[in-house]
């Protein structure tokens, strides 16, 4: 089947929303697709009750808040309760009825407008499994799944619509199940106790297009950069500490932390407490053109994360020619070594110092214009694009469609 042009679904549990950008890959894969001559619809699904949905409407809250992508706009579902439930002998499964149904009707009515599609793409098993499940016994569509998730030793959220056995019978019967690195392959191998492939998430076409700044870069004074949600995962608490042991007092070096979260509070009384507030800046939320603009003005990316399932920031760093400095926190261990920057251990604040001064000692020694190069050959949307494109091919080669179709029901 080389070369045909399919025609992908892509149904996600996280896309990006004004001030948010997660499920920025999703969005990503869906515009480079499109780009190769796909068809592709994005489905985001959201069960409102009757109650919820008068609370949003009555504050004038915005119920489509999807940012449109270059070539993508999603197609909103949701659903509305208009009939109470709680008398029901069991609400959760009425609710999950109704929901499931209104989907379904949808999705006919897709099909109808745009043909059937030949494959499902269902992006993070966290929630809505169950539809993905549900559509391709309706309309006997092969589906492949991409976890993006971290887990620990256990799939420990579920939404109450669906139990631990269904969301196993989801995984277990996907034509294909991805991780987007080598650790977290192995990992979900083994939690699900089925195969998973890696493939990596892909760096934008905004990253490749916009050309390069001037190298050599200035280095007085020379910024490190961490890029982040400010939550526990992240131990940006680690890297303020590495970063005052190491070069607290000194004009000539910097720390920039872009992102928000829960414990900016906390990160700003730790720089205070530190005495280090002349060198480090909390940036706040920063957009994607801002995030290559902050690349572009920064000499090393740090990720001190404790999990990361790929590490985006590091990808993309690298892309514009920055060399990183990373934990051993799983994804970026599949890309990070020698020659584009440095690995330490995690939560340690002594090896992310010496490391610090490692890497500057060192920064003039990384080429960037070949961080970039090598970046590109393994994670431009060309390259994963055209990895996508064979998983579909070879799900939808091997199918075999389980009773009669009823995708024209």
């Amino acid at each position: 089947m080389p070369g045909k042009k399919l025609h992908i679904v892509i149904l996600s549990t996280w896309y990006p929303v004004p001030g948010r950008t997660g499920g920025m890959v999703v969005r990503n894969q869906a515009d480079a697709l499109i780009d190769n001559g796909h068809k592709v619809g994005l489905f985001m699904c959201r069960y409102f009750s009757l109650m919820v949905w008068l609370q949003k409407k009555l504050k004038g809250e915005k119920f489509n808040i999807w940012v449109p992508g270059r070539n993508i706009i999603p197609h909103r579902l949701d659903f509305v309760r208009l009939l109470p439930t709680r008398f029901a002998p069991d609400p959760i499964q009425v609710q999950k009825k109704a929901f499931l149904a209104h989907i379904e009707k949808h999705f006919r009515k897709y099909i109808k407008q745009n043909g059937k599609p030949d494959v499902i793409h269902h992006h993070g098993l966290a929630d809505y499994s169950y539809i993905t499940y549900h559509l391709h016994r309706v309309f006997n569509i092969p589906y492949v799944i991409t976890e993006h998730s971290m887990f620990i030793d256990k799939v420990d959220h579920f939404t109450v619509y669906e139990t631990e056995k269904e969301r196993q019978a989801m995984i277990e019967n996907a034509a294909c199940r991805i991780a987007v690195s080598t650790y977290y392959a192995a990992f979900n191998s083994k939690l699900f106790g089925v195969p998973f492939i890696t493939l990596p998430n892909m760096i934008n076409n905004d990253f490749a297009d916009i050309p390069l700044p001037a190298f050599p870069k200035k280095t007085k004074p020379f910024y490190f950069l961490n890029i982040g949600q400010l939550r526990q995962r992240k131990r940006q608490d680690i890297l303020i500490r590495a970063f005052a042991e190491a070069f607290k007092g000194s004009d000539e070096v910097r720390l920039i932390i872009a992102g928000t979260g829960e414990l900016e509070g906390e990160l700003n009384q730790l720089i205070a407490s530190l005495g280090i507030q002349e060198q480090v800046q909390m940036a706040g939320y920063k957009d994607p053109n801002e995030i290559i603009a902050l690349l572009d003005n920064s000499n090393v990316v740090v990720i001190s994360s404790e999990k990361e399932s790929f590490s985006m920031a590091a990808a993309e760093a690298l892309y514009r020619g920055n060399p990183v400095l990373t934990t051993r926190c799983g994804g970026p261990e599949d890309f990070i070594n020698e020659r584009n920057g440095l690995t330490c251990q995690l939560n340690d604040v002594s090896d992310m110092k010496d490391k610090l001064v490692e890497i500057y000692n060192r920064y003039a020694t990384f080429n960037p214009v070949q961080l970039r190069e090598d970046a590109r050959s393994k994670y431009s949307e060309k390259v994963i694009a055209a990895k996508l494109e064979e998983v579909y091919e070879n799900v939808i080669s091997s199918y075999q469609p389980a009773g009669k179709d009823n995708g024209n029901r």
